[in-house]
């Protein structure tokens, strides 16, 4: 939860309001690009143009639409003017309807700015064939510029003021036609003075607009976005593992020569220490070992095994019996020390139990024995051995060859008078005079390979199963194939959760929101074939409140949120035991918007207060003090449970 908030605290507080198109906005962008680098992803930067705002636009519609009214009774017996005012407030009608339903409009026309949306896939590995479930958890990070009709005393009437301005704009034109009739000529002037009444009312929202663009700030915008980003990164940590440190460690790198006064300049040569520098690419550059490796010869070559000893070698420690002077062990090839008499006769010793790992080492050496050992680990001649005159461990006379061990896995012994055969033929177990073309007519079948029973070699041609092992099994477990290779499987997805590995997810942080929605039409717009399919959860609005899921959204007609998403947070908010309600947002357009508007499936969460509308909306008391993090931790956790349950 703590890590949550730092995000939010980055956002809101660090660096503060992040309108669109500004380097606000840009910093925001990299820092959300940072997070999703320290988590291994390899984030993609999405650069688009979008509109530095939406309310110039605005006011040129409203303006329109007066204009509309006020001429169309100017002259009333002039019927082409009366024509010409319908067909201006019907087409400005037409662009406005289609610019609140994130279509084309007069934002488009707008001056624009750089934007971005920064997204990062967290993409399982896939097996052949299996396709993966897509989800796309979506926030916006930009923040708009407050405004009078977001202010505490106005904001709760919000719907309606902004239902009367849409419904207004849409009634002009009729209400023009309707004086272009003749049958309405009796109506006149008082048609045109209702016209123009009605009209009048969009001087309100065109001069809050004005005055939003000349006189309000730009808010913080904790609750809206930074919360839902802060959000989305919490999810974001519940799915995606850390990194291992080791993955970025490498020793590729350029060798960079110095000098001695840079080295001394960049304070990294202890007080008191001697440089000593060759020419470089030097050949000649001195091999002198320091006076601490003079044991090492680098003249001499790697000793290479001879034939009869193994690639491992262990020395054999012996201990002097209870009541003895223990003989020190010494290093290989070196003199009996002076000062440490060797006995006449070799005492009683007491050995030491075989390791596993000597065991295998014995079974791997070649047939030609190796040179036996004294307990000091000296090697001598066999038929020089002093003391009891016998191999240390072996148990035979000097001078005769120990007895040969068992296989590498316990199996059948070689062949007395005969060497072990290495070639394929051996590994199966035939002999000299197998033939394999009539083994295997014999066969006929792979159904008649082996089997259960005793007649196997009665089927197999006296053969057998040769699937690879031709020995008996020494576990004498016929299951012991399955039971293995079920415990590796069981080992390799121990740590593996299968409800998000075989998801597809996709974090999205889109710029340019506030604008209208042009950072998620971006993203539909050049990914629509990746997501297509997808099923897309946008967080806005949950640093406080009550947490619900929208059921329909959108300014120009209602849009239903997509009913598989809304199951998904039903049953969700069961098993997390986390209360969330459904409820209709009748605000502005949120990223879910535009993406219901074009057939995708969507839903958003959002939080609300009493009101209906959400908590401190587009107004300067968004701040981060004014957060609820257990609102935030609720939503984390439910859009997790979400994505588990896709």
């Amino acid at each position: 939860m703590a890590e949550i908030m730092q995000h939010l605290s980055a956002l809101a507080d660090e660096i503060g309001p992040r309108p669109a198109t500004t380097d606000a906005e840009t910093r925001a962008a990299h820092y959300i690009e940072s997070v999703y680098i320290a988590r291994g992803l390899e984030p993609e930067m999405h650069e688009f143009d979008a509109p530095r705002t939406y309310s110039w636009a605005f006011v040129l519609y409203h303006v329109l639409t007066m204009i509309s009214a006020v001429i169309a009774g100017i002259m009333p017996d002039l019927a082409l003017l009366v024509w010409s005012a319908f067909a201006l407030s019907a087409i400005t009608a037409f662009f406005l309807w289609t610019d609140l339903d994130t279509r084309w409009g007069l934002t488009r026309i707008m001056p624009k700015g750089p934007s971005q949306n920064v997204i990062a896939r967290h993409v399982p590995h896939a097996r052949r064939g299996e396709k993966l479930k897509k989800v796309v958890v979506v926030a916006h990070y930009d923040t708009a510029r407050a405004s009078l009709a977001f202010s505490p005393g106005i904001v709760r009437q919000f719907p309606i003021t902004f239902a009367l301005m849409k419904w207004i704009t849409l009634l002009i034109p009729v209400m023009i036609f309707a004086m272009a009739l003749p049958a309405t000529a009796p109506a006149e002037p008082w048609l045109w003075y209702a016209t123009m009444v009605i009209a009048a009312y969009l001087l309100i929202p065109t001069f809050i607009n004005i005055h939003r663009e000349i006189a309000m700030p730009f808010v913080d915008g904790a609750n809206d976005n930074a919360s839902g980003v802060a959000a989305m990164l919490g999810v974001l940590n519940n799915l995606v593992e850390p990194p291992d440190a080791s993955r970025f460690v490498t020793s590729e790198f350029v060798p960079i020569r110095r000098s001695a006064e840079m080295a001394r300049e960049a304070e990294v040569v202890p007080e008191g220490a001697l440089l000593s520098y060759s020419p470089a690419g030097s050949r000649d550059a001195s091999t002198e070992l320091p006076a601490d490796f003079e044991w090492a010869d680098t003249d001499e070559p790697m000793r290479q095994p001879q034939r009869g000893q193994g690639l491992l070698e262990f020395e054999t420690i012996e201990f002097a019996a209870v009541g003895e002077a223990a003989e020190r062990p010494r290093a290989r090839g070196s003199e009996p020390s002076a000062s440490a008499p060797v006995p006449a006769a070799a005492p009683e010793r007491v050995r030491r139990e075989r390791s596993p790992l000597e065991d295998f080492a014995s079974d791997v050496l070649e047939d030609e024995p190796s040179a036996p050992r004294t307990g000091a680990g000296a090697a001598v001649g066999p038929d020089t051995l002093p003391g009891s005159g016998t191999l240390p461990g072996s148990g035979a006379p000097a001078g005769e060859a120990a007895p040969k061990r068992r296989g590498l896995l316990g199996g059948r012994g070689r062949k007395k008078g005969k060497e072990e055969d290495h070639d394929v033929k051996g590994w199966l177990g035939v002999d000299e005079g197998f033939d394999a073309r009539k083994a295997g007519k014999e066969i006929g079948s792979w159904d008649n390979f082996g089997g259960e029973g005793d007649d196997d070699d009665d089927h197999a041609g006296g053969l057998g199963w040769k699937g690879g092992w031709a020995g008996d099994d020494p576990i004498e477990d016929d299951e012991f194939a399955a039971n293995e290779a079920a415990r590796i499987r069981r080992r390799v997805t121990e740590f593996v959760d299968r409800d998000f590995a075989e998801k597809e997810v996709w974090f999205v942080a889109t710029g340019a929101e506030e604008v209208g929605t042009w950072g998620m039409q971006a993203l539909l717009r050049d990914y629509e074939e990746d997501l297509r399919d997808a099923l897309i959860i946008n967080i806005d609005n949950v640093g406080a409140g009550q947490l619900s899921w929208v059921t329909a959204e959108g300014m120009a007609r209602r849009y239903k949120a997509n009913a598989r998403v809304i199951g998904l947070a039903k049953r969700a908010s069961r098993e997390q035991e986390i209360l969330v309600k459904p409820r209709v947002y009748k605000g502005l357009s949120t990223d879910a918007t535009p993406a219901l508007a074009r057939g995708f499936k969507a839903m958003t969460l959002m939080a609300f207060d009493s009101s209906g509308v959400p908590v401190n909306w587009h107004w300067p008391t968004d701040v981060s003090a004014n957060i609820e993090p257990e609102v935030i931790e609720r939503v984390t956790n439910l859009v997790t449970a979400m994505i588990r349950e896709a």
